[in-house]
């Protein structure tokens, strides 16, 4: 029961960090300084290292025998 509790609060992490990835994109093709691309790229590189760790964790919490694919962030 604990597991499942982990695993749905580790899914609302893992869907909030793609929606932050995707709003990056989406704001880097309107952004014209090089200064702010820069950030946002930083901060789209940062949240997909911690998406790997959070898929990592979720499917650590899988019953022995289960693993879950992901798409590419």
């Amino acid at each position: 029961m604990m597991n499942a509790l982990r695993r749905g609060v580790l899914v609302l992490h893992i869907r909030a960090l793609e929606a932050h990835i995707d709003g990056c994109a989406e704001a880097l093709e309107h952004v014209a300084d090089p200064q702010t691309q820069f950030r946002i790229q930083i901060a789209r590189h940062k949240s997909r290292e911690q998406l790997a760790r959070l898929r990592s964790a979720y499917n650590a919490l899988l019953p022995p025998g289960q693993r879950r694919t992901w798409r590419m962030a």
